[in-house]
């Protein structure tokens, strides 16, 4: 009886010291990459969304796509932030409708798979 105990004690802390060191570790790059919106300008329905994107983390994020309302930029969605840095991106939406005052979920998506979400409301500034 005694030896079933410390056996499956034994099991218990491998376990739970494999599930703490999975926890505790450092993360990889998507824990690093942190956007944030500084700014945007969508005034011009007509003339289109122009992000201000500030990398506020630990290492330099690579854009490699923007989505805007659920549609993928055909251009202007790509570029490398470094770190502490802001860098301006103008998505080109061809195949999306906008309509003044609605807010639109912007999704970008960075190289390593990070995504950040954000919301834009045509017709306006922010």
């Amino acid at each position: 009886m005694i030896a079933v105990a410390v056996a499956a004690s034994v099991i218990v802390y491998v376990w739970s010291a494999g599930l703490l060191g999975t926890l505790m570790g450092g993360g990889g790059a998507q824990v690093k990459e942190q956007l944030i919106v500084e700014a945007y300008d969508w005034k011009g329905v007509t003339a289109g969304l122009t992000l201000f994107l500030r990398n506020v983390g630990g290492s330099d994020v690579e854009v490699a796509a923007i989505y805007v309302g659920g549609v993928a930029a055909t251009s202007g969605a790509v570029g490398t932030i470094s770190v502490k840095s802001s860098m301006p991106f103008t998505p080109s939406l061809g195949g999306l409708t906008v309509s003044a005052g609605t807010a639109y979920v912007v999704k970008v998506v960075t190289k390593t798979g990070g995504v950040f979400s954000f919301s834009c409301i045509a017709g306006s500034a922010g």
